[in-house]
């Protein structure tokens, strides 16, 4: 891949010397930007020492807009240096300054910065925000690329969510926004972001013509990390090609640009490439050492979820390659560490951002509430102060009676039209507040200490399909499926113990099926007399999935597409203390020289075929595991003597058919013992086998 990387540069290179020859080099870039921004792209650390001293005779000069750009190129090169928390403070102060000097185009940039600092720091809602006030000053203002920039944004962050088809979406949106033969940096990047989305939707002929585009345009600009991340995208493609060549000239590369740049970001990620091809290689010891040095970069800089990442293949590699007990501890409690803390983080943006919507739903209620209190009760008062004075005057001039019942007439009538005009804005401010519950993206419902419905918002009705008011009365309890109701019984018992409550529950879908909604729920204090709960939820099925769909993976041997090492523990798990096993350990005969004499290619086949051969001579409830390279166990759930012996015998019999001859031992447990311990049994009569087999040839040969 690298190769393809450097044919790309050099066909790139002579249209852009010929375009530079005839002058008809792109046009300069409208976006204001300071000089020191483009030399941030090489040069960072230079550019944030210089930085300090410019900003004080700015900010003693009062020139705001001179402040905005240089805080923009400071957040530039602390983007280049992948100094996350240094970008967003640079981005906000120039949001600060580019207020102060009015300009809506230098605003948007800091928007921008800020938003990516926000989400790379995984604040994708705050992120997603300030895009949303980026998007709205926009519509004033003919800035394609800031739109295109925008669309970046947008782009990377349903990238870091797992949704590549909306990444590439944006990717094509942000491209057509920009035009055509403009902005060379912009171009390169929305290419690689669409090369990198195409190539996860499995599409990689066409990241290989998007991420070739995008290295010609990338030429037409120097910047260093964006090149950088050009070899990056290079070296993923080349290993799906299992290039593994190409994956380690595009890692050095990566290297030497992360040197020039002291980005040990972009060092970890070349470290977790090479350890991922070495992985893919079977060179287990050269995957362990790569992937540990990724993790110790990703550490250093508190980037749990990348750190997360890589130490999940290290913890497979650890294992297939029978590391030290306390390494791999210390490795296993790691994962379960920055899985808990990803999950908490997780947990807690989501909890912040309910917690932010509702303060401001009950704020505004409080308000309206007040302020129709008080407009009544000033009403009353009005009211009442006419009332005594016509009521005075009455009693001193009986002469004017009359007179002052009309005019006290008149007055009731016009307090009557400002009570009912008081009463229609407090209506009204009711039904704002029930449109802020029905425009919410969540699922917020109302219910009782018995789970019985008070409210809920449309999203609610449509997933449990039934209408709003309909809902109401019903138990919640009538949309949880049976293997669920104990666990709702808990939330509602929490919920009495404690006046809050969060967790998962799984709801019954309109359409069938199951949902994984994650909830959160508080009793409302104030109305002792009638106590309520207000919950909020969010649907979290696909991340449910995707972690049950990852753990599911990581129990199979990606060659022979059997069980490894890992099930051994669930199996045993699955097993009570008296219920019985077999065991048998089977072994191939002489196949390192299938691997030294036909290659390993024939090797794999030999395996994938010879694991077919076992699965057609098990049971459904028996399971197949890959133990080792030609090593393998098959296990026997609830067998007894019998069955283990009638497989035994149809092993020796059908050896003729096995694409490989093999030996092999079996046992059969004793009460309390465990897996382990079974399998040396079976382990040691398939040596003591293949022995006495050898033994035998031996002496046949001699006579």
């Amino acid at each position: 891949m690298n190769a393809f990387f450097q044919r790309a540069v050099s066909i790139c290179l002579v249209p852009a010397l010929l375009l530079a020859l005839s002058g008809r080099i792109l046009a300069a870039d409208p976006v204001p930007r300071h000089a020191l921004e483009t030399d941030a792209l090489v040069e960072p650390e230079v550019v944030l020492r210089k930085l300090p001293a410019l900003i004080a005779a700015a900010s003693e000069k009062s020139d705001q807009r001179e402040l905005a750009l240089l805080h923009l190129a400071e957040a530039n090169a602390c983007r280049v240096m992948a100094n996350w928390e240094c970008q967003r403070n640079a981005g906000r102060a120039a949001i600060a300054a580019a207020e102060g000097s009015g300009d809506p185009v230098l605003i948007v940039r800091g928007l921008i910065n800020e938003s990516r600092a926000r989400m790379a720091l995984q604040d994708f809602t705050g992120g997603e925000q300030l895009l949303g006030r980026a998007e709205l000053l926009l519509k004033d203002q003919n800035a394609p690329e800031l739109a295109a920039d925008v669309s970046l944004a947008y782009s990377s962050m349903s990238h870091a969510i797992g949704k590549h088809q909306l990444a590439a979406e944006y990717a094509e949106r942000g491209l057509q926004q920009l035009g055509a033969e403009t902005a060379a940096v912009m171009r390169a990047r929305l290419l690689r972001n669409e090369a990198r989305a195409r190539a996860h939707l499995g599409d990689r002929n066409a990241a290989r013509a998007l991420l070739s585009k995008g290295v010609e345009v990338s030429q037409l600009v120097q910047d260093p990390k964006l090149t950088a991340e050009m070899y990056l995208e290079s070296a993923r493609l080349a290993r799906a090609d299992r290039d593994h060549a190409g994956v380690q000239q595009n890692a050095e590369q990566i290297f030497a640009l992360a040197r020039q740049l002291r980005n040990t970001q972009l060092e970890g990620l070349g470290h977790e490439i090479i350890g991922q091809s070495a992985m893919d290689q079977g060179e287990l010891v050269k995957a362990a050492e790569q992937l540990k040095r990724a993790v110790n970069t990703f550490h250093a800089l508190g980037l749990d979820r990348d750190e997360l990442r890589v130490a999940r293949d290290l913890v497979g590699v650890l294992l297939d390659t029978n590391a030290p007990r306390a390494e791999l501890a210390d490795a296993m409690r790691r994962v379960v560490k920055l899985d808990r803390d990803v999950i908490s983080s997780d947990r807690a943006l989501a909890a912040d951002d309910f917690d932010a919507r509702l303060r401001y739903a009950e704020q505004q209620l409080d308000v309206v509430r007040l302020s129709s209190e008080a407009l009544i009760a000033a009403e009353r008062a009005q009211a009442l102060a006419r009332t005594n004075r016509l009521s005075l005057a009455l009693g001193i001039v009986m002469a004017v009676s009359l007179l002052a019942l009309m005019v006290f007439f008149l007055l009731q009538q016009r307090a009557n039209r400002r009570l009912r005009n008081a009463i229609t804005a407090l209506r009204d401010s009711e039904m704002r507040a029930a449109d802020v519950l029905r425009l919410s993206r969540g699922y917020v419902f109302l219910h009782d200490l018995q789970g019985r419905v008070l409210l809920a918002n449309p999203a609610v009705a449509e997933v449990l399909g039934q209408r709003e008011d309909q809902l109401i009365g019903q138990s919640l309890a009538n949309f949880i499926e049976a293997t669920g109701q104990t666990a709702f019984q808990e939330y509602l018992e929490q919920i009495r113990q404690h006046g809050h409550a969060e967790g998962l529950l799984r709801i019954r879908h309109r359409r069938g099926g199951e949902r994984s909604w994650r909830y959160q729920a508080r009793l409302n204090p104030q109305v002792p007399e009638h106590p309520y709960v207000i919950g909020h939820a969010v649907d979290v099925t696909d991340q449910v999935e995707q972690t049950e769909a990852l753990r599911e993976q990581n129990l199979h041997d990606e060659l022979t597409g059997c069980y490894n090492r890992r099930y051994l523990a669930r199996f045993e798990r699955a097993h009570e203390a008296q219920q019985r096993w077999g065991v048998i350990n089977l072994d191939l005969d002489h196949f390192k020289r299938i691997n030294d004499s036909l290659g390993h290619e024939e090797g794999d086949r030999v395996l994938r075929e010879f694991t077919t051969f076992l699965q057609q001579r098990a049971r459904s409830s028996d399971a197949l595991v890959r133990s080792g390279g030609d090593e393998f166990l098959l296990l026997l759930a609830d067998a007894d003597e019998s069955r283990i012996e009638f497989v035994s015998d149809r092993l020796r019999e059908d050896r003729s058919a096995a694409p490989c001859a093999y030996s092999f031992g079996h046992a059969i447990r004793e009460p309390g013992e465990s897996l382990s311990e079974t399998i040396a049994r079976a382990d040691a009569q398939m040596y003591q086998a293949r022995n006495w087999a050898r033994g035998t040839v031996s002496a046949t040969r001699g006579r």
